[in-house]
């Protein structure tokens, strides 16, 4: 892969077709201008409880708080709110001797 190809992230995980959030769960929605519930995906996962749904809208997410990020340990479920996950793109910006990850995932539960 080119160092192009590794910043640009689909949304197009398996996390995107997960069931919609259980009774009483909230969900976070956060648009690639900053407007919504929260005003980055990392914001999102800071301010989540268990069972809580992130959803993105359409567009490209760029720049801090919208890469290198993890999951602090929490089941996090990120999925597109229209459905398309394809229209959903982290854009982690990186370059090979600047790279970048969109979010890792450690434990949770």
């Amino acid at each position: 892969m080119t160092g192009h190809s590794l910043s640009r992230i689909v949304l197009a995980l398996s996390i995107a077709l997960l069931a919609p959030a259980a009774g009483g769960a909230r969900v976070w929605v956060v648009a690639p201008d900053g407007l919504g519930d929260a005003p980055t995906i990392a914001a999102a996962i800071d301010s989540m409880s268990g069972g809580d749904v992130i959803e993105l809208l359409d567009g490209t997410f760029t720049g801090p708080g919208n890469r290198d990020m993890n999951n602090q340990e929490k089941a996090v479920v990120i999925r597109s709110r229209n459905g398309d996950p394809a229209a959903c793109v982290i854009d982690c910006e990186g370059t090979p001797d600047d790279p970048h990850h969109g979010i890792r995932f450690f434990g949770g539960g």
